[in-house]
């Protein structure tokens, strides 16, 4: 690592002079985080896109490889750093210290013991011991998540007086807990079937519920949680009305519930009416990624307090946008274009449900996380932000790589040649990431050194 510039410290930022933020607990859920999108996360993810776009066919990877990066991705990457910035941001916040600090450090390493045995099962799939390791793995992530909630919601009430973004973040660590309770029961329906039959139809019917509780229960409803508490305070944006936040907080978690029972419900009765109540909650969802923005006035000429990460989470919430329009879309687009056109009776784009998905985890969920990021570790690390990389190189490259994936992924659906583009637009966004993941990690290293200057 290069030598650290520390003419970064001439300012102490406020955050960092309450005496809770002395305990710097979200530096190693940050490094193990980036660690893990730099390689089994991001990097693993733009290698296996790379064969697919080279083969001209999804289906080049072993499903077991696109199960364990997509777990690294939503527990490793997402996960860590959910439970790294609530650890630190949290007790700040509700101006408490946290509940059992050593009790909070030790659900690191359960969940990178439990995250590198899910991983190894998954390679070691169909030989033994994979199954047993895959479940015991599972049990040990969900160890650590239960130590986390727990930890968050106790202290959350040493806080004492409740705030609107409190009841977000309780939903959202409901949505973690039972993500991590089904997580070894999802291992065993997609990694344990008896038969092609059985296989199709258990990731068919339960491979998008159990998503839609990750992504959009698990990281959303906190995203959304957080974005209310620090978006008008840390970045100068507009409150939103206590209305939408009653809309946010009971129609979103009613949207997810709803899509993840009729969805399960439709593939299982095969009545179509399910999915339309399931296209309800997806609306439900699109005026939730329109009417934020709106109601942060996210877009305004000038902010009270401008910052790096600021243009991240525009651009998130932009993703946001796209992502849940393509979701809405979704029939219109497999009915009325993919079907008609490639003659296939199977009415199901895998290629445009990947790219709602991109648009989602890498457009909103990711790009978020790289927003607060930017803005809250130099905070946290003890040094001056403004005197920090502004981070426009990393902001391009990953929006141009997020692009290029969502447009070329709908594109293999009629034009083969798109497989290629799709194929290197994965490295793209690695390179970014890699770019922001040194930059976190320089902040940081720079706080280490400040104690002994």
């Amino acid at each position: 690592m290069n030598t650290v510039d520390l003419s970064i410290y001439s300012e102490q930022p406020d955050i960092t002079e309450k005496p809770a933020a002395r305990l710097r607990i979200f530096k190693p859920f940050f490094v193990a985080g980036i660690s893990v999108l730099l390689s089994v996360g991001a990097l693993w993810g733009a290698i296996n896109l790379f064969f697919i776009g080279e083969d001209k066919n999804f289906a080049a990877i072993d499903y077991s490889w696109v199960l364990a990066h997509g777990h690294a991705m939503v527990f490793g990457f997402v996960g860590l750093f959910i439970m790294g910035f609530a650890y630190q941001a949290f007790p700040l916040f509700k101006q408490a210290s946290l509940w059992r600090p050593r009790l909070a450090y030790a659900s690191l390493p359960l969940m990178l013991a439990g995250l590198i045995l899910q991983m190894v099962a998954h390679i070691l799939e169909p030989h033994v011991p994979f199954l047993g390791l895959g479940v015991f793995s599972a049990i040990i992530q969900l160890g650590a998540v239960v130590i986390f909630a727990l930890a968050i919601a106790k202290t959350i009430l040493k806080g004492g007086t409740a705030d609107h973004w409190d009841r977000f973040v309780y939903a959202a660590l409901g949505w973690f807990v039972l993500a991590a309770i089904l997580n070894p029961v999802i291992f065993w329906l997609f990694e344990a079937s008896d038969t092609e039959e059985q296989f199709l139809f258990n990731v068919s019917t339960f491979n998008i519920p159990y998503r839609d509780i990750q992504l959009l229960g698990m990281a959303v409803v906190m995203i959304l949680g957080v974005s209310l508490r620090i978006l008008p305070e840390y970045f100068g944006l507009q409150k939103p009305s206590e209305r939408w936040r009653n809309f946010l907080l009971y129609f979103v978690n009613s949207a997810i519930a709803i899509s993840v029972v009729t969805f399960i419900a439709s593939m299982v009765t095969e009545n179509r009416i399910w999915m339309a109540l399931y296209q309800l909650s997806a609306m439900v969802l699109l005026i939730a990624a329109i009417g934020s923005p709106k109601q942060f006035r996210m877009f305004k000429t000038k902010v009270r307090k401008p910052d790096r990460g600021l243009k991240f989470i525009r651009a998130a919430y932009i993703w946001f946008i796209i992502a849940m329009v393509l979701l809405v879309l979704n029939p219109v687009y497999t009915f009325g274009i993919y079907m008609p056109l490639v003659e296939d009776a199977i009415p199901f784009s895998h290629a445009y449900f990947g790219a709602y998905r991109h648009a989602l985890t890498v457009g909103f969920i990711l790009m978020m996380i790289v927003g607060v990021s930017s803005r809250f570790v130099p905070d946290f690390s003890g040094i001056d932000r403004r005197k920090t990389n502004t981070l426009w190189i990393p902001f391009i490259l990953l929006n141009l790589g997020n692009a290029l994936r969502v447009t070329t992924e709908i594109a293999t659906d009629f034009v083969p040649g798109a497989y290629q583009v799709m194929g290197y637009s994965g490295f793209i966004e690695v390179i970014a990431l890699g770019l922001w993941g040194y930059e976190m990690i320089r902040n940081m290293m720079a706080g280490n050194r400040l104690k002994y200057v």
